[in-house]
């Protein structure tokens, strides 16, 4: 890409152009403020096409003037070193080639978060994720959902156990971690798993509709 800059050569001036029109002269609305007698108000007005990319500049009925490598113009481009003079103060039109460039951090590969490990009892079964010590019995549905996740395999005893009852008596248990539901793994048995008083455990009732009239 590149940028276009007038740069004073009897006056220590410099202005950028950017895309569009930009205009020239003493008055202070002007883009470009040039405070020079010989300059008038609003003197002139330049276009920058970035298509181009080119550079136009148009005198706006000034009392001095406007040159381009002394010749008087009323419209007419404007190169790369050529002279522009208003009035009595003369700039030179100056090309700069840039490049944006868009830094890049680099990226470290984070590893996926271990899914825990089985652990596996004396006698070949699988171990409870809540405590080793007990059997697996019950699975998550969809897997573990905390945040550091577990083998998603549990005795009943650690299973958040909620009862239904009314017209669907029944329980629903869920992982005491991420509330995931969990169901029975197939071909395992849990009634060595299973204690006295279990139902005091329970914590948490949900009545389902069939309301006594």
């Amino acid at each position: 890409m590149v940028r276009f800059i007038l740069r004073g050569l009897t006056h220590p001036l410099e202005h950028e152009l950017h895309s569009g029109v930009i205009t020239i002269g003493r008055n202070p609305s002007n883009e470009f403020i040039i405070s020079d007698s010989s300059v008038s108000s609003v003197h002139a007005e330049v276009t920058v096409d970035p298509e181009g990319p080119t550079v136009q500049v148009k005198d706006l009925q000034s009392t001095n003037g406007t040159f381009i490598d002394s010749s008087p113009i009323e419209t007419a481009v404007l190169r790369p070193g050529q002279t522009l003079q208003l009035g009595g103060v003369e700039l030179r039109l100056d090309c700069e080639e840039f490049e944006i460039r868009i830094p890049t951090a680099a990226v470290t590969p984070v590893a996926a978060q271990p899914a825990g490990v089985v652990e596996v009892l004396e006698d070949g079964t699988t171990a409870c994720s809540r405590n080793p010590s007990l059997r697996a019995t019950h699975e998550a549905e969809l897997g573990c959902m905390a945040v550091v996740k577990c083998p998603a395999v549990f005795n009943l005893a650690s299973l958040r156990v909620v009862k239904l009852s009314g017209g669907k008596a029944g329980v629903l248990l869920f992982c005491p971690d991420c509330n995931t539901r969990c169901r029975p793994i197939p071909g395992v048995s849990d009634q060595a798993s299973k204690k006295k008083g279990l139902l005091a455990r329970f914590t948490q009732t949900v009545h389902l509709g069939w309301k006594k009239k």
